[in-house]
C-alpha cells in the first residue's frame, strides 16, 4: 500500500504555527478552534460550525440534544452505512424504527426509498429523526427532495457528512441541507487530519445547545446533558492546515479519477460518476459497480489495494456489498499503484 500524504503547504503552515500554541500554554479552547470554526462557516456558507473531537461524538451530541430538548425518540438510518451509525443511534438511546433501503447506482437511498420507509412508520413524525450518510464522497442526489419532505413532515434530518467535506450539489455544500450535519477529518477521509469533526447548522438554537453541550462542566453548571468532546488546539490547527488546502487535495484526486474513468469507459465498466449535473464530489472513493453479477466474478484480477465501501448491509440491500468495488484513490497516490490498477482493469475487461 502507498503512503497517505499531506499537502506540503499544510505541513509548512502547521509547523510555522504550532509554537504559538506551546508558548501560549493554551492547549484547549483557544484561538485555533475559533479560526477553524470561522473557516468552515466561510467555506460552507453556514451560520454555525462547532469543533468536536470526532464525527461520531458530534452525531451522538446532536441526537441527544434533539432527544432532550425536542422530544425526539425514534430514528431511521440507511442500510449501506458504517455499522457505527447504528451504534451511535443506540448509544443516544433512540429506538431504531426502520432501516432505509439503498440503490446500487449511488450506494444511498433514493427519495422513493426514504418516502416508503417513512410511510411504513406507524409512529408520530414529530418524534422521528432520520440520519443519512453521504457515501463515497458525493452528496445524496435526492437530498433536496428529501430535505423538503422531512421539513413538511416535521422530521429532523441529520447528515452524516463524514465522507463528503468539500462536495456540493447545486452550489450548496454537504452537511447543510438538513437540520444539521457533521464532517470528519479522520486519517482515512477525503480531507484528512488525523482526528476531529465539525458540526454545522443554520439553526442558531441548535448551534448554541451544541456549544453548551461540549462546555458542560466549564462555564455552565447543572447542564442536563453534555460531555467533554472538545477539540484540542493542536488538532484544530492541524485540521485548519489541511482544510485551507482542500481544493488542492480534491483536484489531485480528480486527476487520479480521470485515469480510472477513462479505463472504465474504454471497457464499458460502470462506475459512480462524481462530477456533472450540478454536482461535484471529492472522490473519497472511486467506485466500480456491477448491476447484474458479483464484482469478484467480473474483476478477478483486481488485487491492488481495493476494498468495498462497506462489506455488509444493515438492511434489505444485501446485494450492494457484492456488486461494488472501490479503487485506491488518495492524495498524491503513486503512479505505480494507479497504473497497476488500470492494467488489472484491462486484464479483466473481457469479463464485461
Amino acid at each position: 500500500m502507498g503512503t497517505i500524504k499531506l499537502p506540503k503547504n499544510s505541513i509548512d503552515f502547521f509547523k510555522s504555527n504550532q509554537n504559538q500554541i506551546f508558548e501560549s500554554g493554551n492547549l484547549a479552547e483557544g484561538p485555533w478552534n475559533e479560526q477553524l470554526s470561522e473557516k468552515i462557516k466561510s467555506i460552507c456558507d453556514v451560520k454555525n460550525a462547532i469543533c468536536v473531537n470526532s464525527n461520531g461524538s458530534g452525531l451522538v451530541a446532536l441526537l441527544l440534544i434533539y432527544k432532550e430538548y425536542y422530544g425526539r425518540t425514534n430514528a431511521m438510518i440507511q442500510s449501506n452505512t458504517m455499522y457505527g451509525v447504528k451504534t451511535i443511534t443506540k448509544t443516544a438511546g433512540y429506538n431504531l424504527v426502520n432501516i432505509i433501503d439503498c440503490q446500487l447506482k449511488t450506494l444511498m437511498p433514493s427519495f422513493g426509498d426514504l418516502k416508503k420507509a417513512v410511510g411504513d412508520y406507524k409512529g408520530e413524525t414529530k418524534k422521528l429523526v432520520i440520519l443519512l450518510s453521504d457515501i463515497g464522497g458525493i452528496i445524496n442526489p435526492d437530498i433536496e427532495k428529501i430535505a423538503k419532505f422531512c421539513k413538511e413532515k416535521n422530521i429532523i434530518l441529520l447528515e452524516d457528512a463524514a465522507h463528503s467535506f468539500g462536495s456540493n450539489l447545486n452550489k450548496k455544500f454537504s452537511g447543510t441541507f438538513g437540520n444539521a450535519g457533521v464532517y470528519s477529518y479522520y486519517s482515512t477521509k477525503a480531507i484528512f487530519a488525523g482526528e476531529g469533526g465539525i458540526v454545522v447548522t443554520d439553526n442558531d438554537n441548535i448551534g448554541n445547545l451544541m456549544k453548551d453541550f461540549i462546555a458542560y462542566d466549564r462555564f455552565k453548571q447543572k447542564m442536563e446533558i453534555g460531555c467533554n468532546i472538545r477539540l484540542p488546539e493542536l488538532q484544530a490547527l492541524m485540521i485548519y492546515s489541511v482544510v485551507k488546502e482542500y481544493q488542492q487535495i480534491i483536484k489531485n484526486k480528480f486527476q487520479i479519477a480521470e485515469k480510472y474513468s477513462n479505463a472504465c469507459k474504454s471497457f464499458n465498466i460502470k462506475y459512480i460518476e462524481q462530477n456533472g449535473n450540478l454536482k461535484s464530489g471529492n472522490y473519497y472513493k472511486f467506485t466500480i459497480i456491477s448491476p447484474n453479477k458479483k464484482i469478484s466474478d467480473l474483476l478477478p484480477k483486481i488485487k491492488t489495494t481495493t476494498s468495498k465501501v462497506y462489506d455488509y448491509s444493515l438492511g434489505k440491500s444485501k446485494d450492494i456489498p457484492e456488486k461494488h468495488l472501490c479503487l485506491p484513490i488518495w492524495f498524491e497516490l503513486e503512479d505505480s499503484i494507479s497504473d497497476a490498477v488500470v492494467n488489472e482493469i484491462k486484464d479483466s475487461a473481457k469479463k464485461f
